[in-house]
């Protein structure tokens, strides 16, 4: 058995559409090499334990086996990487995690003809988490035992319920931001956040991931950050950008 996480990015086909072909190069080139340049800051670089495979704006982490150590490592990393994706490539992050078979199988290649084989139940699971319960928002997604080992072995995260599916499972998140986040730097990240989220005229996925940033804040710090966002609005943008933000915050769920 094995751990297994699929990671893409939210509103890609949307952000390629809008830009030239260069500039979508540069996006891809941009977030892969963040991709490895925090795998070799986290020092997976030599460890055979855990291993990452990238495809265009996705990518699949995979371990060696179903330890709590090799749980922490992908936890760990996908929440850097979930940090600098939209502080750095502009690109928010959506994502599954599942534990069961998985392989990548060695296949014959030619020079003009590449193959990327990966099989396996864990795989499948993690990969439609996500998109296939319609969640919305910038979210790590996964099942019942991933939350029980975070609760019981790896208390250095977080995890809290997402939603209750029709036949009665439940899936759970594990907040990757926080309002230590969003603030840290002068604001930077959360000055980001707003012109993301502003580009695309607020979509529901920006509310959801912000309701993830403020799970454990008080209700003070909540209102801290929506005035902040509000002054960020008026001061910074347009006035019907302030408004569409306060029209889609009353519609959202």
């Amino acid at each position: 058995m094995k751990i297994v996480a699929f990671v893409d990015t939210l509103g890609f086909k949307q952000k390629i559409s809008s830009i030239n072909h260069q500039e979508a190069k540069l996006v891809i080139q941009t977030f892969n090499a963040e991709i490895y340049r925090l795998w070799k800051f986290m020092g997976y670089s030599h460890d055979n334990f855990i291993h990452g495979q990238t495809f265009s704006d996705s990518l699949i982490i995979y371990t060696e086996n179903e330890s709590n150590d090799s749980l922490r490592k992908v936890l760990s990393f996908l929440k850097e990487l979930y940090k600098v994706s939209i502080t750095i490539c502009d690109l928010p992050l959506r994502g599954g995690i599942s534990i069961g078979d998985f392989d990548r199988i060695p296949a014959t290649e030619f020079d003009n003809l590449q193959k990327d084989l990966v099989v396996g139940t864990a795989f499948i699971d993690a990969y439609f988490l996500e998109s296939a319960n319609k969640i919305k928002g910038s979210k790590i997604v996964f099942r019942e035992r991933i939350h029980q080992t975070i609760q019981q072995h790896l208390t250095e995260f977080n995890s809290k319920e997402l939603v209750k599916l029709e036949n009665g499972d439940i899936l759970y998140e594990m907040p990757w931001g926080d309002i230590e986040f969003l603030t840290i730097k002068s604001d930077s990240a959360l000055s980001k956040f707003i012109s993301l989220a502003t580009k695309s005229k607020w979509l529901d996925h920006y509310y959801h991931t912000l309701d993830t940033f403020l799970t454990k804040e008080t209700q003070k710090d909540k209102h801290r950050i929506f005035n902040a966002i509000l002054d960020k609005l008026s001061t910074d943008y347009k006035y019907h950008d302030k408004d569409n933000f306060i029209e889609k915050f009353l519609k959202t769920d």
